[in-house]
């Protein structure tokens, strides 16, 4: 089983306009509305390939049953615990004109702590040795900036594969327990590592250091620039052999996480999930919605995706 923890969900509202006046009356030409969070967009990124995984959330307010609603109607598996206050709204102005967005995160509500106990106690009830736990986004109010940490070590004795797409504090502290996969930009790798990454070179510097502190799968991603891969005795560098014009770059590099994970769940070998889960990213920015994207589309995007083996 994979296990995807969107504990900080959000209602996504994407307005789609030509441009954005600043000091002006914009009206949007469009309105797309969908549950979200970087958790929720990893699953439904796993279910679009034919997957399966158990969303674990915190939801409130009128916000919440709005969003157990949307993922009801979408198929997804989910198990929530109440917040303390309102789910949060996330308002996207997309930029037509420019492929611009613009993204304005609300804050979260408050979680109690008899509610984080019911999801550890969850979690320890139920993972298996060979499941996947994906620790998406940031954390709500209410849960200490180590709770990732705690969830790897108990996937450690649980002999469970942690993954974490996360930044800032809550990263720092999951390196300490040594997960076995991150997923880091360059910005966030900057920040926890504690230097400038400015050249190809930087990139493959910080890619080992993440291997030093003990996480077999490191993805080091750097937007059109494309990625920097080292999995056990392997390093690749993944670009594109041409251009691809998208425009909805929300939940790209979800979708990347989810399908790559549900990719080697299913034991694919790591190059052929490297390569097709970079190709569910690029489908997902030719269609507005997070984690949203056509297979066969991808299959077709596959082919311009090159992947180099580097020496070590």
């Amino acid at each position: 089983m994979i296990y995807v923890l969107c504990l900080n969900p959000a209602l996504d509202r994407m307005l789609v306009m030509g441009h954005l006046e600043l000091d002006e009356v914009n009206r949007a030409e469009k309105v797309h509305e969908a549950a979200a969070g970087k958790g929720i967009n990893v699953a439904r990124a796993i279910r679009s390939v034919g997957g399966n995984s158990k969303l674990l959330l915190f939801l409130g307010g009128f916000i919440g049953k709005k969003i157990e609603k949307g993922l009801r109607e979408e198929g997804l598996e989910f198990v929530a615990w109440k917040a303390v206050g309102e789910t949060r709204i996330t308002t996207i102005i997309h930029e037509r004109d420019k492929k611009r967005h613009t993204v304005v995160n609300e804050p979260g509500p408050l979680v109690s702590l008899s509610q984080v106990v019911k999801l550890y106690q969850f979690l320890e009830k139920n993972v298996r040795d060979g499941d996947y736990i994906i620790l998406s986004g940031s954390l709500p109010v209410g849960l200490r900036v180590d709770f990732y940490a705690q969830i790897i070590a108990l996937g450690h004795r649980k002999k469970a594969r942690s993954v974490v797409d996360s930044s800032g504090e809550f990263l720092c502290r999951a390196l300490k327990i040594s997960p076995f996969m991150v997923k880091p930009n360059v910005r966030e790798a900057e920040e926890v590592l504690g230097f400038p990454i400015r050249s190809f070179e930087d990139k493959l510097r910080a890619v080992e250091m993440f291997r030093n502190q003990g996480i077999e799968l490191v993805v080091l991603s750097d937007g059109p620039r494309g990625l920097v891969v080292g999995f056990e005795e392997g390093l690749w560098k993944v670009s594109l052999t041409q251009e691809v014009q998208g425009e909805y770059f929300i939940g790209s590099g979800d979708t990347l996480v989810g399908v790559l994970i549900e990719e080697l769940n299913r034991g694919s070998p790591v190059e052929e999930a490297i390569s097709f889960a970079t190709a569910c990213g690029l489908a997902n920015t030719l269609r507005p919605g997070a984690g949203v994207f056509d297979v066969e589309e991808a299959h077709k995007l596959e082919g311009l995706v090159l992947l180099e083996a580097l020496p070590k």
